[in-house]
């Protein structure tokens, strides 16, 4: 499974989804990915020209225990759960496929896409009216207009049997509330979030 994050904590009784990588060990953590240190202490030894003042250190981020200062460490963990999820999204490119305003050479690299071998991930919203699909190969995901389809003559099934290699998501429950938060109105954000929790 694919990891958004890195948590230090020396507490068992954490727990955090995973799409974090949890660890005891500091020498554990994976390199390159934001990382949420647990403990003054901790923090002190790990974080060069330490300053309790300040939370974040570039990719680094620190908060006390849930003993030490139980509110604010809730606070902070929001907080890196907002950043974490939210700067590995905008890395995600969404693009809307304007089926009215597209050139022909547009629509038609759209259907080459969705016939081709990669696997696409597939959201539907309430009464599949909009379809949603990612693929991690381009790192992509795109939206498409059933109803739109519709009045301009496509039918919804005809789109079905167009896509190849799909897999359908059919609801958010892989996600916890904190997670759903974040998300909020951001539909696009679920389906590359699916690929690190499942």
């Amino acid at each position: 499974m694919k990891k958004l994050a890195n948590i230090y904590t020396k507490s068992k009784k954490n727990t955090f989804e995973e799409i974090f990588n949890v660890v005891s060990k500091y020498d554990d953590i994976i390199e390159g990915l934001p990382t949420l240190i647990i403990g003054f202490e901790n923090a002190k030894q790990y974080i060069p020209d330490f300053n309790i003042i300040k939370k974040q250190y570039g990719n680094i981020w620190w908060t006390f225990t849930k003993t030490e200062r139980r509110c604010e460490y809730e606070d902070d963990i929001i907080n890196f759960y907002k950043y974490t999820i939210l700067s590995s999204m905008e890395k995600t490119k969404y693009v809307y496929v304007d089926l009215i305003n597209y050139k022909l050479s547009s629509i038609k690299k759209v259907i080459k896409f969705l016939k081709d071998s990669s696997l696409k991930y597939i959201f539907l919203t309430k009464n599949n009216h909009f379809m949603f699909i990612y693929s991690e190969v381009y790192n992509t995901v795109f939206g498409i207009s059933l109803e739109l389809c519709e009045y301009l003559g496509v039918e919804k099934q005809k789109i079905y049997k167009l896509i190849k290699n799909t897999k359908y998501i059919h609801n958010t429950k892989f996600m916890d509330n904190d997670i759903r938060k974040v998300v909020g109105s951001n539909t696009h954000y679920i389906l590359p979030l699916y690929t690190y929790l499942n």
